[in-house]
């Protein structure tokens, strides 16, 4: 909520992971008690346009993740 972004994770120690991998239908954010619930297929295409740019950044657990900052606009 601060940064008004959430971390959506694709790759993780160099291998896909999170979105790139996922087999869910629907991801859940909780963001201040408020409940957003989106489609993998709605999330994917609103990281996609991101990728190369500034919100493709590093983060996780020592930084050894690639995410996308999504601004949490996006989500809804």
């Amino acid at each position: 909520k601060k940064t008004g972004n959430v971390f959506v994770e694709y790759q993780s120690r160099g291998k896909k992971s999170g979105i790139a991998t996922s087999e869910a239908d629907y991801y859940a954010f909780e963001i201040d008690n408020t409940y957003i619930l989106i489609s993998l297929e709605k999330l994917t295409k609103a990281c996609r346009k991101y990728i190369g740019t500034g919100r493709d950044t590093l983060g996780g657990d020592s930084n050894t993740s690639k995410g996308i900052l999504l601004p949490i606009s996006e989500l809804v």
